[in-house]
């Protein structure tokens, strides 16, 4: 595991504010352009919108909007999408340059450096988001902690992190996206996860995966492919991945790429009984 010193150097040029790169030569574009239109086929003829506008709003789609943290912001992109719907929007991040774009961008306010050290308030928040971080911090029974302190009573902490258990990275098996290292110092699955909720004493904690995130990590798998042939073999598995993934998890096979957490802070002395 990387130092805490150290951990600062592996988001230099990080991808929440890093110029997009190339997308290759003609044939990987073209090859890319075709499977774009059979994913927008694919969404269609399996009615996906609606679940993939639920996981683009990170499950909030159902919640009266109020005072949102999200932990870990990048660049502001998702928090600068709340705020349209209507939520009062601020964040944290790790990484200066990405909260210096999220400031300067979208005018977000966000504070820098870990959540147990910025030290807010009691039950301050009435949604807590946390997209792809419990993987990336040192100790992730103190970061629930924390996070669960800082949200109101009948309160909504989402987090999404790889599930090690998808799909995908059976596929990919080295090479899958989620593994990231050496930023992402733990992974989880189902199990492990609803293991960390209970150690914390968080009760009736909503532990599941979805495919819904699928495309971009099956795809950034796919770009460490070397050749042609065997990125046209990943495309195509893609494809059925992401049927397989879509198909199963409707199923309740917790075999999506995306292992989602939602859990709501109990009010009065249900709240009282679980601290």
């Amino acid at each position: 595991m990387v130092i805490a010193e150290d951990l600062v150097l592996a988001y230099k040029n990080y991808y929440t504010v890093a110029a997009p790169s190339s997308n290759g030569s003609p044939a990987s574009v073209g090859l890319t352009r075709t499977f774009s239109r059979l994913d927008r086929l694919f969404t269609r003829l399996l009615r996906l919108q609606p679940e993939r506008d639920r996981h683009a709003n990170t499950y909030l789609h159902d919640t009266a909007p109020g005072a949102l943290l999200d932990v870990g912001c990048g660049s502001g992109d998702f928090a600068a999408h709340m705020r349209r719907l209507g939520w009062r929007c601020q964040g944290t991040e790790f990484d200066p340059d990405a909260a210096r774009h999220a400031r300067e961008t979208h005018g977000i306010e966000v504070d820098l450096g870990d959540i147990s050290q910025i030290r807010y308030e009691d039950e301050r928040f009435d949604a807590i988001t946390a997209r792809h971080v419990i993987e990336h911090v040192r100790e992730p029974a103190v970061f629930l902690a924390e996070c669960w302190r800082i949200l109101k009573p009948g309160g909504r902490l989402v987090l999404l992190t790889p599930n090690a258990d998808s799909l995908g990275h059976r596929h990919f098996g080295p090479r899958w996206r989620g593994l990231e290292q050496p930023r992402h110092l733990y992974l989880f699955n189902p199990t492990s996860m609803q293991a960390l909720f209970e150690r914390q004493s968080i009760a009736g904690a909503d532990v599941f995966s979805s495919a819904q995130g699928a495309s971009y990590t099956l795809n950034a798998s796919a770009k460490t492919a070397q050749g042609l042939m065997q990125r046209s073999i990943d495309q195509c598995a893609i494809w059925f991945l992401q049927v397989g993934e879509t198909v199963l998890t409707r199923r309740g096979a917790q075999v999506g790429e995306d292992l989602v957490v939602i859990a709501t802070k109990p009010r009065g002395r249900a709240a009282a009984a679980a601290l």
